[in-house]
C-alpha cells in the first residue's frame, strides 16, 4: 500500500505543474500522467476533500524524504513486532526477540515523533493518536520483555495494535486524499 502511495505522490505532484505547461513535447509525459486512471478516479463521499493548494502541501509533505523513509521504517518495525509476538513469548529467546523488535520500534518512534505535522488536520489527529499508542506500547513492551513478563507484553501488544490500527487509518486517509485505494501491507 505505502509504495503505491509514494508513486501516486510523484504523479500528483506533476499534475499541478501540467496546468502551467506550454504544450511542448516535454509536457506530453505530464499530460499522460494527468489522464492516468489514478488521477481521474472519482472520490467516494467519505473521501477527504482538499483544495488544490492543500493537496499540493500534502503531496509535498509525503514526498519529503524523511517522511517516506520514516513510514517505511515504521512499516518494517511493526511487521517485526507482529512476527515477534505471533506466538505468546515463553522462553528467554522469545523474550529477546520481542525485546529486539520493541527496542527498534521505540528508537524509530523517538525520531518519527519529531516529523512536521501532516498538513491535513484530520489525518494529523489520527497520526498523533497512532504515535501515542505506538510509543505507549513500545515502552510497555520493553518493560515486559526485559522482565520476561508475558502479561506485560500482552498489554503492550494491545496498545501497539491500537496504534497500528490508527496508523492504517492514516495511510488509508492519505491514500484517499491522494486518489488511490490503499492495499493491505504484507506484514
Amino acid at each position: 500500500m505505502r509504495p503505491l502511495l509514494l508513486r501516486l505522490a510523484i504523479v500528483l505532484s506533476l499534475v499541478p505543474l501540467a496546468a502551467c505547461s506550454d504544450s511542448s513535447p516535454a509536457s506530453d509525459a505530464v499530460s499522460s500522467a494527468r489522464k492516468s486512471p489514478v488521477a481521474s478516479t472519482p472520490h467516494p463521499a467519505n473521501t477527504p476533500t482538499l483544495s488544490a493548494d492543500d493537496q499540493v502541501k500534502l503531496v509535498a509533505w509525503f514526498e519529503e524524504g524523511r517522511h517516506k523513509q520514516g513510514m517505511g521504517v515504521l512499516d518494517r518495525d511493526l511487521g517485526n513486532f507482529k512476527r515477534s509476538v505471533a506466538i505468546a513469548p515463553s522462553t528467554p529467546a522469545d523474550f529477546r526477540n520481542v525485546h529486539s523488535a520493541c527496542r527498534d520500534l521505540d528508537h524509530d518512534l523517538s525520531i518519527i515523533k519529531d516529523f512536521e505535522p501532516i498538513p491535513d488536520p484530520p489525518t494529523q489527529a489520527l497520526w498523533s493518536s497512532a504515535l501515542t499508542n505506538l510509543r505507549q506500547g513500545a515502552t510497555q513492551c520493553l518493560t515486559g520483555s526485559t522482565a520476561n513478563d508475558a502479561t506485560q507484553v500482552t498489554k503492550a501488544k494491545i496498545a501497539l495494535m491500537k496504534g497500528d490500527t490508527d496508523y492504517s487509518a492514516v495511510m488509508a486517509r492519505l491514500g484517499k486524499a491522494l486518489g488511490v485505494t490503499p492495499t493491505p501491507t504484507s506484514s
